[in-house]
């Protein structure tokens, strides 16, 4: 299956070497068109369909924001994709509001941009109807994203990771992929991670084998007395009252 994909940005050079990329065709897509002002998309939208719409966030006459907005309304099956020289908060907010697959910063990382395309690519083939009597459930972009992304933390849970390092091995700007995060889940990344790392601690500290400095290197906290600040703040007790808790509960580590 072929889609059509639109490329939108009045630079004429970022434009006219987004759609002379190779990997397009290699993804079955077709770059149907160029528009250099969002009014100039509209007649696009007018005359040809749409698959995919890589757009800058301004642009003269109708700006990224406001086209989206556009999208949102009256052409919700079109998947934008929002390129800009702006990381401002402001922006990327409206543009999680009106459902922007991804948010690529100037200048354009183009492996960045394609990991965003795949993976908007692998929610067009889950969306095809299938023949199994299995339900299926297809998943937005930005919750695939975000699953992936808890795997990728708990499977590194005992490394010292942050934001920066979970955007970066999803080709993702650590702002645009924090905002998603949290559209998601509710919660921030740090938080999110943080909650991991001490229910994770709890179980480990049932084993008396392991030394609570033992426990904190296992979910990632290399000083141990900052592993006891947070657990302490967490759990209104240190990790050595905990086990002391568990102890006069009459709790017995089975290991």
């Amino acid at each position: 299956m072929t889609y059509n994909l639109l490329i939108a940005d009045d630079e004429r050079l970022i434009s006219e070497s987004l759609s002379a990329m190779n990997e397009w065709k290699e993804r079955g897509i077709e770059v149907v068109g160029i528009a250099f002002s969002g009014k100039e998309v509209l007649a696009w939208l007018d005359r040809t369909n749409i698959d995919f719409l890589i757009t800058d966030i301004r642009m003269p006459d109708m700006d990224g924001l406001e086209l989206l907005q556009y999208l949102y309304e009256h052409k919700p099956d079109i998947r934008t994709i929002i390129i800009s020289g702006y990381e401002e908060f402001a922006y990327v907010k409206s543009a999680l509001k009106y459902k922007a697959e991804g948010y690529v910063l100037k200048p354009i990382d183009t492996d960045e941009l394609l990991a965003i395309v795949d993976e908007l690519l692998a929610d067009q083939d889950a969306d095809k109807p299938i023949t199994s009597a299995t339900e299926f459930i297809p998943k937005t972009y930005h919750e695939t994203v975000v699953e992936r992304a808890i795997s990728f933390i708990h499977d590194n849970l005992e490394k010292d990771i942050g934001l920066r390092d979970v955007a970066e091995n999803f080709h993702l700007t650590t702002h645009y992929f924090g905002q998603v995060f949290k559209s998601v889940t509710g919660q921030t990344f740090l938080s999110f991670l943080t909650r991991l790392r001490m229910e994770k601690a709890c179980e480990l500290l049932k084993n008396p084998e392991f030394t609570q400095y033992g426990v904190g290197e296992q979910v990632g906290y290399k000083d141990p007395r900052y592993f006891s600040k947070v657990f302490q703040k967490t759990y209104s007790m240190s990790p050595r009252e905990y086990r002391r808790h568990l102890k006069n509960r009459g709790y017995r580590s089975q290991d």
